[in-house]
């Protein structure tokens, strides 16, 4: 309750601060303002952006040696196919690059029969105090066999059923007694040989050639499980080998010294300014940094480490190591104990995304390497930053415009740098809450924007992702983003998938935009459970009784709180309007909910040693499971559940009172306009760029595109089959294929072919029927119902005094939010 009374107290006062925003947005960048949020920071460090060549597809294990930087690459042989890693060295400016062509990676053993497979891999780059290169490799072989059963028979041991034989399925709604739905034939797993895992270290010299080769396989002896996670090297050329929860260290001959165990995996070691060696992750106070002592061969100190980071790098200077959190890179100062923000990537004009080998100079710059994908070129990108750090006011002035967010998606990411790399006249600066939660309040970060957003501290954009977007809009936070699309000169309702954005809008206005959108929904075989669109919750349980045999009818994995979760996150509309803060939660559609949720058991448990995995997959092909929730993200998984469900669907959707159970969720990211925005022309300027046709062309890996063009574009490649010439002279397609159930000695497997018309039909029609909108839920408002839910499921009151109760308190809760 008292968490109730903040959060009610802060979001009241939200409509006050709308009008209002009082930290001057509209600040040029190049002047610093500390308690303005808009204002750039003291200092920013600036990217000089260096191109590798084309043949460089991605760079690992940096490491720098004099004036060179060496690396691995993987390189692919257009002929075979087939992967090597190869090395190479190039200049800082990305000159001179030059392959180590005396190096090869094979550790497989002369004996290794005929046949194996396997893999060799790097697993660290490193020099020692005379400049030499070390390498540590490994590397593990296998034989492998395929055996496929008899198609005609059944397979007793795993339950599948071959293609010769049928599910048969009943059913009331479709008015179809029996249907035969065919189904997949199984194929058994054949016999895997494990021929051993090897390692070693390498001494090179700079074309590549071996001046020393240490095998260290054997320091698996007497382990259950051997894998190296990390290895290095100090300054007197000792070797650090991490492999479970053990360090072992060797001298430069290999020879074991000593050895140092921890509660925990040893995940990753870090080169000190002082030549020692540390390793960061878990010990038995939590995440550490953990100096080892060579000389007294133990532990020596440990750092304790902050929450969020995610990788950790060698320092420089005055600071002992380096480490990112994703969206800022710290370093820590082992004189005082403290870390420091050295920057923030979107600032300095950087993706998080793809970033890696970070690396801080001596000088105090920032050296890393930046790998994108081009889905325009279908190649990968790779370039060397240096950063160099400068005074904000030595900046080309700006308009500063502030972005906020509850976690940035990638894509947001990738668009603000875009935008502030490109635009001469606005900025965007970002702030993402997300960064703010502890270890003790996860929901720090939240808590801390809806306390802003109540004083007037009101972005200019406002990521919706995560937030409770409809009861915002009712408290006319945003602007309403139509007059904007139909005055620009380049952008128009009919270049967007236009029943998409109208299924968005409340009261006719469109509140945020997005680059993508999924849709959930419940499907089916319509010969089983009808082929109309749509059914409430009468209609669905009456399905269900009709089927009594179905073990699963939504999987075997659904629990009283997951439904509840799903059907309040599916059905809110339908029991909540924030604009006239009413609610309807005792009109009897939801009470149905409840019975329905108390149906499932109260937690699902598995034994992983005793008990065996279900696939849904095999539920469905084999008829146990009727029905299946599903996100419609892309055009392979119709095709998938078609296959599944015998080859057709139906998209039922979730049941609901109005019978239009088919949600749409704004994929991406959303992005709205404050009414607050100081510079709605600049704000614009920046969101229109994830509707356009060039954007979604290089930024969409998820979910369908906002963008008509893109979706056709998209809609036409998986329409056209993709073929082969056998050796016949013959085209064939070549088909996808789907698998499961080869743990239990069996499985089964699905071919899947090209998109059909009728696919895409079905399809389009989906889109085009859709009405409702998935939101985040209000905290505070799903605590009540599931409080309410939890009395009815334990028995302290019926359904209908759980509704009441439910009601009765959301509609207080709403009416004083609206």
């Amino acid at each position: 309750m008292a968490a109730a009374i903040i959060t009610l107290a802060l979001l009241t006062a939200l409509i006050a601060g709308c009008g209002n925003n009082g930290n001057g947005n509209n600040a040029e960048e190049g002047t610093n303002n500390p308690g303005n949020p808009a204002e750039m920071p003291e200092y920013v460090f600036v990217p000089e952006y260096i191109s590798l060549s084309s043949e460089i597809m991605d760079v690992s294990h940096l490491t720098i040696i004099g004036d060179k930087l060496f690396f691995a690459s993987q390189s692919m042989d257009e002929e075979t196919y087939n992967w090597t890693t190869k090395l190479f060295s190039v200049n800082f400016d990305g000159t001179s690059l030059s392959e180590l062509v005396n190096y090869t990676l094979d550790l497989k053993p002369e004996d290794t029969p005929e046949g194996a497979m396997g893999h060799d891999q790097i697993l660290g780059m490193f020099s020692d105090a005379e400049g030499n290169l070390w390498v540590a490799e490994s590397g593990q072989y296998y034989l492998w066999e395929e055996v496929f059963d008899d198609y005609g028979e059944d397979d007793e041991d795993t339950g599948i059923v071959p293609i010769d034989d049928v599910v048969v399925v009943s059913s009331v709604v479709s008015s179809v007694a029996t249907v035969e739905i065919p189904r997949p034939a199984p194929i058994s797993p054949g016999g895997y040989q494990d021929l051993g895992s090897f390692s070693a270290v390498r001494k090179l010299d700079s074309t590549g050639r071996e001046l020393l080769s240490l095998d260290i396989s054997d320091l698996s002896d007497g382990m259950e499980y051997f894998y190296i996670s990390t290895i290095s090297i100090d300054n007197a050329s000792n070797i650090y080998v991490g492999a479970g929860n053990t360090v072992f260290v060797l001298d430069s001959n290999g020879r074991l010294q000593f050895k140092l165990d921890n509660d925990n995996w040893i995940d990753q070691f870090i080169r000190m300014p002082d030549g020692s060696i540390a390793f960061s992750g878990w010990t038995e106070t939590g995440r550490a940094l953990r100096k080892i002592d060579a000389a007294a061969r133990g532990w020596g100190e440990s750092i304790d480490l902050p929450m969020m980071y995610n990788q950790m790098f060698p320092g420089a200077g005055d600071y002992g190591f380096i480490y990112s959190d994703g969206n800022n890179l710290f370093g820590f100062d082992e004189s005082t104990g403290e870390s420091e923000k050295l920057l923030n990537w979107i600032d300095s004009d950087v993706s998080p995304d793809g970033l890696g080998n970070i690396t801080m100079l001596p000088d105090g710059r920032i050296l890393c390497t930046i790998q994108s994908w081009s889905n325009t070129t279908g190649r990968s990108n790779v370039e060397i930053l240096i950063l160099t750090r400068v005074a904000s006011d030595s900046l080309p002035p700006r308009t500063v415009l502030t972005m906020a967010a509850m976690y940035l998606e990638w894509n947001v990411r990738n668009a603000v740098v875009q935008f502030n790399k490109t635009n001469t006249q606005y900025r965007i600066r970002v702030t993402d809450y997300s960064e703010f939660r502890t270890e003790d309040d996860w929901m720090a970060g939240l808590t801390r924007l809806t306390t802003e957003l109540t004083t007037g501290n009101i972005p200019d954009i406002l990521v919706t992702s995560n937030l409770p977007f409809n009861q915002y809009v009712a408290r006319g936070l945003f602007e309403d983003l139509n007059p904007f699309i139909d005055s620009d000169p380049r952008l128009n309702r009919s270049d967007l998938i236009e029943n998409v954005f109208r299924a968005t809008e409340i009261n006719g206005g469109l509140y945020q935009i997005f680059p993508s959108f999924y849709i959930s929904t419940m499907i089916g075989n319509p010969l089983v459970v009808g082929r109309e669109m749509g059914w409430n919750m009468d209609e669905f349980t009456a399905f269900l009784r009709a089927n009594p045999e179905t073990a699963s009818p939504m999987g075997p994995y659904m629990t009283k709180e997951s439904f509840m979760q799903q059907a309040v996150t599916m059905n809110i509309d339908e029991f909540v309007d924030w604009s006239a803060g009413r609610t309807n939660f005792d009109g009897g559609g939801f009470a149905k909910i409840l019975e329905f949720a108390n149906t499932f058991p109260d937690e699902v448990t598995f034994d992983w040693e005793n008990d065996e995995w279900v696939d849904e997959n095999e539920l469905i092909a084999t008829g146990q499971q009727l029905v299946a929730m599903m996100s419609v993200y892309d055009f392979w998984s119709i095709r998938m559940y078609r296959a599944l469900f015998g080859g057709d669907i139906v998209f039922k959707g979730f049941p609901t009172e109005s019978r239009n159970g088919n949600v749409l969720t704004p994929g991406g990211t959303g992005i709205a306009m404050t009414t607050s925005c100081v510079d709605q022309e600049g704000a614009w300027a920046f969101m229109r760029m994830i509707l356009t046709e060039d954007w979604q062309r290089e930024n969409m890996r998820w979910g369908f595109s906002t963008n008509k063009i893109i979706f056709d574009e998209m809609l036409k490649e998986q329409m056209t089959p993709q073929t082969y010439i056998d050796e016949d002279g013959n085209e064939v397609e070549i088909t996808d294929s789907i698998g499961w159930g080869w743990g239990s000695g069996g499985g089964m497997t699905i071919e899947i072919n090209a998109m059909s018309q009728e696919e895409a039909d079905q399809l389009m029609a989906l889109i085009n029927s859709v009405t409702a909108v998935s939101s985040t839920v209000d905290e505070s408002l799903m605590n009540i119902i599931m409080e309410g839910a939890n009395d009815f499921f334990i028995g302290r009151s019926s359904v209908q005094d759980a509704a009441r109760v439910i009601q009765s308190r959301a509609s207080i809760y709403v009416a004083e939010q609206s």
